[in-house]
């Protein structure tokens, strides 16, 4: 099975640049002939806060060329698990226009999970209700032994490549989480966690399950706003799967434009609406 992946590819009517990554990546995609593509989250450029940039997101991807699932990021519902609660509109919110936030996939010998991030850690009935899914979903494929290898989809990473990014608030998913997902009902099966939100690239294999990050299709940020952990550049991902192995090769299409965020209108006009907000306070 060949899956593609894309990732963060923040879309709004206000970022043309972001929307104009995106159909370069859908050419590349029809080209290659995908099975599957797998959207990592962070789907909209700010659909937590703009709700109608859930729905534009949800336009451009009804033509996208092969059937597409999605998994929530925190430019689409929030973060659960961060400073602010958990907000349940949001999170219907973006079901409401991508669907449900976790979903399993069957591919022959593999299973493809997808998960929200967002929830991780949150301490909330949505959290508990997706373990709770997961491992009753897992426990009923080893049952039936129909899954021998596994696939993780999910917004956050779950890899820490140093010990200094072991505490960092916001780009991981949590410690306790971490572990339950990697020692917990999937340890025997998992092969693969593929990850966006850093808006970079990384291919590390830890404990024989391979992290992949996916960068964004829509832009880099530089290093004077995010350090540097990976490799800083935009493209898509194209994972295969066959016998017990993963292939993976990343792409930067024809047409794709590695935009720095910072050179691009949305931000400065953001930028420049917060500076004339503070002058009035």
């Amino acid at each position: 099975m060949r899956i593609a992946i894309v990732a963060d590819s923040h879309l709004a009517e206000r970022a043309p640049e972001c929307v104009a990554n995106w159909k370069a990546a859908a050419g590349a995609v029809a080209r290659l002939r995908a099975d599957l593509t797998v959207h990592l989250g962070d789907i909209s450029l700010d659909g937590h806060v703009h709700p109608e940039e859930l729905r534009f997101a949800r336009e451009q991807a009804e033509a996208w060329p092969t059937p597409i699932r999605f998994v929530p990021g925190n430019h689409d519902m929030g973060d659960g698990s961060g400073e602010s609660p958990l907000d349940p509109r949001r999170l219907a919110a973006y079901e409401a226009s991508f669907g449900a936030d976790h979903w399993a996939v069957s591919a022959g010998r593999w299973e493809l999970i997808g998960i929200n991030a967002q929830l991780l850690g949150s301490g909330t009935p949505q959290e508990h209700a997706q373990w709770q899914w997961l491992e009753d979903h897992v426990r009923r494929i080893q049952e039936s032994r129909t899954c021998e290898h596994s696939v993780l989809f999910l917004h956050r990473p779950l890899l820490r490549p140093s010990g200094n990014e072991h505490h960092r608030a916001g780009r991981y998913v949590t410690h306790a989480a971490c572990e339950r997902l990697l020692n917990g009902p999937l340890r025997h099966s998992l092969r693969a966690v593929v990850s966006g939100h850093t808006h970079q690239y990384l291919d590390r294999s830890v404990n024989g399950v391979r992290h992949l990050w996916l960068p964004s299709t829509a832009f880099v940020l530089p290093d004077e706003i995010q350090v540097r952990v990976g490799e800083k550049l935009v493209g898509l991902g194209m994972l295969e799967l066959g016998g017990s192995s993963v292939w993976f090769d990343l792409l930067c299409p024809d047409g794709m434009r590695r935009h720095q965020l910072t050179e691009l209108d949305f931000y400065t006009q953001t930028r420049r609406h917060m500076a004339e907000a503070e002058t009035l306070r």
